[in-house]
This record gives structure tokens, C-alpha cells and sequence, in this order.
């Protein structure tokens, strides 16, 4: 039976169409390429085709194939990993929607790509699938959206380019939203219920291995700082950053290799606008301690965001007039033999990752990239769920993140 290259499931959703554009994009780059899209509503799925006509320069409604698929459907889910060498999964939040499709795909050896930013969810999904996909030779790869490719690969392509032995780093994102914009209810309910459950793998946690570092500790910074790596105010990233790629340096530590330090941080800019976001964090926080307050805040997501997150997202313009920046601070040693926990590392150096609209378009092309790289196999594992650095570690999913529009670089070496 012929398998379509690559499907994207839950393509007339918000983020599916970018993703569905993005493909088509790819296409006229990659090659030969049979593509799909999936979903529950055929016309639905027709529009996306219409509609990804117009932003990619060609008809693609006779090009790509249409597949119905339903989550709640494990046969219809078979069926579409059935005929898919890889799915890039885009229906979340993921706590309740991923695992069918990982099960399917594990099922019917179909590669798997998701953009999951739900720390929790990640670290179960590991935990409960990583041995039959290992088993089964299937690649699950969640987080390959902007949470977590730049902070991933960021320190992945950190410590390759580092002069010497890096102990440690630090990443700042920064986001430049030059008219405005907003964020779609989808993001909403995932971050929502990431907060109300983020006590879930704390003692699962400590049963795990000592990390076994290289110089010295790495500091943590305030809640609310300013320093040298940023011009504005700054805060402790609370997405799934600093998870996984602790995740990445405990395989780094388990294949031989030294982990390195991370720590993870965004520049809000303004001290005003981090301290509304603080007191706004605050209500949401307390909100989410219970089950009731969490399902009302996921149905009234204008109301309790003040409409930063609607239904609607933002538009194409706002989108295109976005960027992202993910600066890199690492410090280590010259030599190992410089190395020690009570000196102050004697090196810096300096990386950056860059590109556009973090949320969608960016976002689209990293999905899309590592479902690519996927497909063209020479993979460093035989499979399993596995972080991005873990899975694309020595493959050129990075020059050809580079190549799309998702820019890696080198600012500093000192």
C-alpha cells in the first residue's frame, strides 16, 4: 500500500492552516512529496486547500489528499496513520488529545510530529509510550513547535559551536509584535491546564538520576530581573523550555557525555507591563486551583485575558509583522582540565535563533521541518519518544530550519 509522505491532522484548525501552508511551501523544495491533510469535516478541510492556494502561489485543492479523521474515532485514526509515513499532529491541548493519535501511529509504524508545549503531557507520554515505539522502530517527537525547537536546538547548536567546554547557559526569548495582535483560544486552554497541573511530575522527578554537572552551579535569577543578556525586564519562561531540554542533557549525561546547565527567561521589555503580567498570573493561578475555576476560565478566555486570547487570533498582518528572537549566554572553559565548580568559567560565547511569528508561522516551519527530516530518516535512534535534540541530534534538520526562515547563529565569542 503507497503512504502519503506526510499528513497534518487537525488541519482546519487555527494553527493546522499554517501548518497545511507551510507543507505546500515545502513541496516545491523537498521534491517529490505526497502530502495530506486530516480532519473531522470535509468541507472544512476543502477550505484549508482554497485558502492555502492563495498564500502559496500555486492550486494545491487536486494536489493534496483529504482524509477524515476523529479523534475520538480509533479506527478512523488507524486508518490515517495507515496510510502516512508521518503525522504532524496539530489537535490539542495534547493531554487530552494526543494520546490516541500517538497510539495509532505507534500502532501502524507512522512517525510522529507534535508542537506540545505542556510540560506535563510531554513527560507522561514518555514515560507511557517511549518503550512500545522504541519497539516498534516509530519516532515520537513532541514539542517541535516554538516550544521547544529554539530552546532545543538553540542548545543543541550552543554547545556543538561552544570554544571550548560550555557548563552552562542561559536563553532569552524575545518577541517584537510590530502591530499588535492576539493569540488563539487553542494556546488558551493548553496553557490553562498546564498551570492547574503543574505539580503532576515533580515526584517523579526526583526519583530520577543526579545530574552530574561540570563547574559551577548555575545561579537562578529573581522573578523579575534586569541584566546584561536583555535591554528590557525579564522573567522566568514558564513554558516546557527548561524541561525539555533538561530532558536532552539527561540523555546527553546517560550516552556518556556531560549535561549542561540551562535556565530560560523572556524580555517583557517594560517594568509595568511584567508587573500587570505578574498580578494577571496571579488570578489565573488561583483560578486553576480548582476544577470548576479552570473549566470557566477555558470557556471565557476574552473575558479573563482581556482579550489578549479570543477566538479569532491575530490576522495575517499583525502575524507577519512579528519576529522572535531566542538569545543564547553561554559560559564554560577553555579546557577540561581549566574545569572546576569553584572557579567562574573563563569563556563566553554568544548564539542566537531568529525568525518569524513565533506562535503560527514560525511555528509551522519548525513543525513542518522536522517532519521532513523525519521522513528522510538517518536518525541517530531506532526510535522512541524523544526531544528534538535527542531525535535530530547529527542530522541537518537545523540548515534546513535555516534554509526556511528560522535562522541559527553565532553573536559572540569571547
Amino acid at each position: 500500500m503507497s503512504r502519503y509522505d506526510v499528513v497534518v491532522f487537525g488541519a482546519s484548525g487555527y494553527t493546522g492552516q499554517f501548518v497545511a501552508e507551510e507543507l505546500a511551501r515545502s513541496v516545491t523544495t523537498s521534491g517529490a512529496l505526497t502530502w495530506a491533510i486530516a480532519g473531522r469535516n470535509r468541507k472544512k478541510l476543502d477550505a484549508v486547500l482554497v485558502e492555502a492556494s492563495k498564500h502559496v502561489g500555486r492550486d494545491v485543492t487536486s494536489e493534496a489528499g483529504i482524509i477524515i479523521a476523529d479523534v475520538n474515532d480509533k479506527a478512523s485514526l488507524e486508518n490515517m496513520c495507515e496510510v502516512a509515513k508521518v503525522v504532524i499532529s496539530c489537535v490539542g491541548p495534547y493531554r487530552f488529545w494526543g494520546g490516541p493519535v500517538i497510539e495509532a501511529c505507534i500502532s501502524q509504524k507512522c512517525h510522529y510530529v507534535d508542537i506540545c508545549g505542556e510540560t506535563q503531557v510531554l513527560e507522561t507520554f514518555q514515560e507511557k509510550y517511549h518503550a512500545d515505539a522504541e519497539k516498534a522502530g516509530v519516532h515520537i517527537v513532541q514539542a517541535c513547535g516554538f516550544d521547544c525547537i529554539p530552546a532545543d536546538l538553540g542548545m543543541l547548536y550552543t554547545i556543538e559551536k561552544f570554544p571550548g567546554v560550555i557548563t552552562e547557559a542561559e536563553s532569552v526569548h524575545k518577541i517584537v509584535s510590530r502591530k499588535g495582535g492576539s493569540v488563539h483560544t487553542g494556546t488558551w486552554a493548553s496553557l490553562l491546564h498546564s498551570i492547574a497541573n503543574a505539580n503532576e511530575m515533580r515526584k517523579k522527578r526526583t526519583s530520577l538520576a543526579p545530574f552530574q554537572w561540570l563547574g559551577p552551579k548555575l545561579k537562578k535569577r529573581g522573578h523579575l530581573f534586569k541584566s546584561d543578556m536583555s535591554r528590557g525586564w525579564s522573567m522566568p519562561f514558564m513554558g516546557a523550555d527548561v524541561a525539555v531540554v533538561r530532558r536532552s542533557q539527561r540523555a546527553r549525561q546517560e550516552s556518556g557525555q556531560h549535561p549542561v546547565q540551562y535556565g530560560c527567561y523572556i524580555d517583557f521589555g517594560h517594568l509595568f507591563f511584567c508587573l500587570m503580567l505578574m498580578v494577571w498570573g496571579m488570578i489565573v493561578f488561583l483560578i486553576t486551583r480548582f476544577k470548576a475555576g479552570t473549566k470557566f476560565a477555558v470557556n471565557h478566555p476574552r473575558l479573563l485575558s482581556f482579550g489578549v486570547f479570543n477566538e479569532d487570533g491575530s490576522t495575517r498582518e499583525q502575524l507577519e509583522a512579528s519576529t522572535f528572537s531566542t538569545t543564547f549566554h553561554a559560559r564554560g572553559f577553555t579546557d577540561k582540565a581549566s574545569v572546576s565548580s569553584t572557579k567562574t568559567p573563563n569563556v563566553k560565547f554568544v548564539t542566537r535563533v531568529s525568525g518569524p511569528d513565533p506562535g503560527y508561522m514560525a511555528c509551522s516551519i519548525m513543525a513542518v521541518q522536522s517532519g521532513l527530516c523525519l521522513l528522510r530518516g538517518d536518525l541517530p535512534n531506532q526510535g522512541g519518544v524523544l526531544t528534538p535534540a535527542v531525535a535530530f541530534n547529527g542530522t541537518n534538520l537545523i540548515s534546513e530550519l535555516d534554509k526556511a526562515g528560522v535562522k541559527f547563529s553565532i553573536v559572540q565569542k569571547s
